[in-house]
């Protein structure tokens, strides 16, 4: 690869889930718009050894000072990297919260933000769920995370967000206006996630099949939720089955529910479901339901945030009032009695990703803003 011309600075891609997706959507676009970046980030805890075979993604890490203060290790890590960020012709924080982007605020350079939420927004989804050590460490953080937050997002020539909502939750945290905020939405790839055919997912539903995509064992994606709606499902729709794709609860999991691990393609996870299922308490953006909807499958969601502009926009699936078990398990039960709805949901839901969040459309819009971060930094 070519010297690097953008300091790409976001968080570690081990990690894997939404924020890997975004890097590499915005590392694929910057390649085949003839630019050259470089990773830098923070290390994160617990994934030394790990790949990330597969990835496109390569640069330059530091490992973590102090075991869970971030605060301390993301400061650490912004004033040791900062150095390769100003060697760069521009740099850009891509990350789900800003505060892993200080390495760009400290050198100096020009750089924009693509950020998926807020800290406040993300803690608020996940505080609940942790173990009093982890909520104690995170209250210790807090304070230092926040400054370098809106460090970062002072400084930055350009902010962007994933959807309307990361964008109204960014506005509030860096104390500007939504028209200030513009949006790149994560791109799809729609080549590789195809539906099945309708005769054939159709014929599925005598069967059906509901699946969570995600960390089970994170709080903030709230499974227990799911699990508890599906055992009302189950009682009415006893050939209901629950498919869950990824790392899986600790907790032990009733009959009709399916922990298969991760699985390397998405497609084949998801494509011969009636329904994804998005039970958590809080989404940036939400990547997993886009990418179900290009395969033809409907999803419903909690009122979590960034999916609930992604299903009401195109009409793919179903967005719950509250995150009340009963409610997901009507919704769910009345949606899979009645295969013409949602025979019309695949169909929206997989026309709205084509035409919104395609590889092409996503290369326009990054090339637009590079071209604007480069006259602003002249």
């Amino acid at each position: 690869m070519p010297e690097p011309d953008i300091a790409l600075v976001g968080q570690d891609p081990r990690f894997g889930g939404g924020a890997r997706a975004q890097l590499e959507a915005f590392w694929n676009g910057s390649v085949e718009l003839g630019r050259s970046p470089e990773l830098l980030y923070l290390e994160y805890r617990g994934l030394r050894g790990a790949s990330i075979e597969g990835s496109p993604l390569c640069g330059a890490s530091v490992p973590p000072t102090v075991a869970w203060l971030d605060g301390v290790n993301q400061a650490v890590a912004g004033r040791r990297l900062a150095g390769r960020v100003r060697h760069a012709r521009s740099a850009w924080v891509v990350a789900t919260a800003a505060s892993h982007g200080y390495a760009a605020a400290r050198s100096e350079r020009p750089y924009a933000c693509w950020i998926g939420t807020s800290l406040d927004d993300e803690w608020a989804g996940r505080r609940s769920g942790l173990q009093r050590s982890r909520r104690l460490a995170l209250a210790t953080s807090a304070p230092v995370l926040r400054r370098l937050e809106r460090r970062v997002l002072g400084g930055a020539r350009r902010v962007y967000a994933t959807s309307e909502h990361s964008q109204a939750t960014l506005s509030v945290a860096a104390g500007l206006g939504d028209s200030e905020i513009g949006i790149l939405p994560i791109p799809v790839d729609i080549d590789r996630l195809t539906p099945l055919g309708d005769d054939e997912w159709s014929a599925s539903l005598a069967r059906p099949t509901l699946v969570f995509v995600g960390r089970g064992d994170d709080p903030r994606k709230n499974v227990s939720l799911l699990v508890d709606a599906f055992a009302l499902v189950r009682a009415r729709l006893p050939d209901a089955r629950l498919r869950l794709v990824g790392k899986p609860p600790a907790t032990r999991l009733p009959d009709g529910v399916d922990a298969v691990g991760h699985m390397p393609a998405l497609a084949d996870a998801v494509r011969d479901a009636a329904l994804l299922v998005v039970p958590s308490r809080q989404e940036g953006f939400g990547i997993v339901a886009a990418e179900a909807l290009a395969c033809g499958v409907p999803v419903v969601s909690t009122p979590c945030g960034g999916p609930e502009g992604l299903i009401r926009d195109s009409g793919g699936g179903r967005v719950l009032a509250s995150f009340d078990p009963d409610e997901l398990a009507e919704a769910l039960v009345d949606l899979l009695e009645d295969a013409g709805t949602l025979l019309a949901m695949r169909r929206r839901g997989r026309e709205f990703v084509v035409r919104e969040h395609s590889p092409a459309r996503f290369r326009t819009l990054l090339e637009a803003a590079f071209e604007d971060l480069d006259e602003l930094a002249r």
